[in-house]
């Protein structure tokens, strides 16, 4: 009865909640006002924020007959290992004005780099004002980066949780938990507080290494991955903007666990290559599903995505469908891999391309886009442009980048690759060479790492690189070449290095039967 009053006195049943399990202890505005050279009101990305997200501008008060898209998410939507030019957000600017749509588009990029759902969601909350007519939500693969402990839900029966869960999408609720703000105060609030900006678990370990399997902490994540996608929808309807969820896809042959207590991938790679695919393929997902460090969506976050959107009336844009689609046509299988992605998540070019257009199709499906999905001649047309403005640099320097973290990863084969992508766009890039070198010899081949340590030598003194290259000509029996680089390194002004080249001295001198040499290099060592 209270409900059925609170409903005729107009109250919402769709008002924006609070996150029920996290807050932030700070934060800085996405956007901030300023003034062009015609004195316009714009809204550009905070300089504070332009290390996770592309800078972005539009006008502070949306001009009429345009419809604004924000594209909200983690790194996918962002562009990396690149940026807005060539993401799916990129593709939609361009590929939109060829619908023959009544409507102009603006397009907003509000992809942040690692961010997952409790922080989209509170982008979202900014964005809101903005005059929003639809968000595009991509946002799956970044639930396990960030430390929360959950430590009310803990303790909490699950079905208490439930029934919780329930009544927050009720009036009742929301105006009871306005009187309780009331009283309390909204700063007086128990939920745990996360710093203002990602703060991923990886920072403070020595890699994936140290994680541990936590399958407790596992479901209270699902559990708020689930509300924070309820929160958006609440969000977005509040502001009478529409709003479109992706399902998520990934690299299932070619990227490794980055921990693993189990065998899965290492069978899901012995059944592709004797060509049995459905067997390598669910080896590979559940290879996905039980990686410790988890750095991708699981089934259950797809599963989730699947059924929020049902149960709203969400339309769903089918990315991982359209991609094992593709993958079956193409090589007469379902097993996606670096075909259709640079790394663990990020999308080839050509992907972000395709992504972009069945977004497209979604939104003509559900009546968003008053037009029609581009034909082929149009798509090639916005492809050609889009690729013809890839500046060479900088997209080597991102591959170069994308190649230092999956190294620090320990994901060699896969840093491997990225550096040579690196290196096919600037041939005598140094950091490249070095560690693609690196990678060689992790992976036991050190004859080819020489080569790329020779070749690196050619173009650069890189001093980075003088120690590591001694000990691969040691490893190898080079001893002569590797004694010299050896004694270069001893005039490191870094302690451990001098001391590490010292050591390996005395054992070259050793094995060659240079004792007094290997005397001296000992009494250098010992002060």
């Amino acid at each position: 009865m209270i409900e059925i009053g609170l409903a005729v006195l107009g109250l919402p049943k769709d008002r924006v909640l609070e996150d029920p399990y996290v807050g932030f202890s700070s934060q800085i505005p996405l956007m901030k006002e300023s003034i062009d050279e015609q004195g316009q009101v714009l809204m550009v990305t905070a300089p504070e924020k332009l290390r996770l997200f592309n800078p972005q501008s539009f006008a502070a008060k949306k001009p009429t007959g345009v419809k604004r898209i924000f594209c909200v998410g983690g790194s996918t939507t962002f562009g990396r290992p690149f940026d807005d030019a060539t993401s799916y957000s990129g593709y939609l600017r361009k590929l939109l004005p060829e619908t023959g749509s009544s409507n102009q588009w603006e397009v907003i990029n509000a992809g942040g780099v690692s961010y997952a759902s409790y922080r989209v969601a509170s982008v979202m909350e900014e964005l809101v004002q903005f005059e929003p007519d639809i968000f595009i939500v991509y946002s799956a693969h970044n639930e396990f980066l960030e430390r929360r402990t959950y430590a009310g839900l803990i303790e909490t029966p699950r079905w208490k949780l439930a029934i919780d869960a329930a009544l927050r999408k009720t009036r009742t609720f929301a105006v009871l938990q306005d009187a309780v703000d009331e009283v309390r105060g909204r700063d007086d609030s128990p939920i745990e507080m996360l710093p203002g900006e990602v703060d991923e678990r990886l920072n403070h370990t020595v890699g994936p290494v140290d994680y541990v399997r936590d399958d407790a902490w596992t479901a209270d994540v699902l559990r708020h991955y689930r509300s924070n996608l309820e929160r958006m929808i609440s969000i977005a309807r509040h502001a009478d903007a529409a709003i479109v969820f992706v399902e998520p896809s990934c690299n299932e042959k070619d990227c490794a666990p980055f921990k693993s207590d189990d065998d899965h991938f290492e069978r899901g790679t012995g059944f592709f290559e004797q060509g049995l695919f459905d067997e390598a393929s669910d080896e590979f997902l559940a290879a996905i599903d039980r990686d410790i460090c988890s750095l991708r969506a699981t089934s259950a976050i797809r599963e989730i995505v699947r059924e929020v959107s049902s149960e709203n009336g969400v339309p769903l844009v089918r990315f991982n469908d359209l991609l094992h689609t593709m993958c079956e046509t193409e090589y007469g299988h379902s097993c996606l891999g670096n075909e259709y992605f640079l790394d663990h998540v990020h999308p080839t070019v050509d992907v972000h391309g395709k992504f972009a257009r069945q977004i497209i199709e979604t939104l003509v499906r559900s009546g968003q886009v008053d037009g029609t999905v581009p034909d082929t001649t149009a798509t090639a047309r916005v492809d050609a442009a889009i690729r013809g403005a890839i500046d060479v640099d900088d997209q080597a320097i991102a591959f170069r980048n994308l190649a230092k973290v999956l190294h620090w990863a320990g994901k060699f084969s896969e840093a491997q690759r990225s550096a040579e992508d690196a290196l096919r766009l600037r041939p005598s890039d140094p950091e490249s060479l070095f560690v693609l070198a690196d990678c060689l010899t992790q992976q036991g081949r050190p004859n080819e790492a020489i080569e790329r340590y020779e070749q690196l030598f050619e173009v650069a003194e890189y001093e980075r690189a003088i120690l590591p290259f001694a000990f691969v000509l040691a490893d190898a029996g080079h001893l002569e070449t590797a004694k010299f680089y050896a004694t270069l390194a001893t005039a490191s002004e870094k302690l451990r290095t001098r001391e590490a080249a010292l050591d390996l001295l005395v054992s070259i001198h050793l094995s060659l039967g240079e004792d007094q040499l290997a005397a001296e290099a000992g009494t250098h060592l010992s002060d």
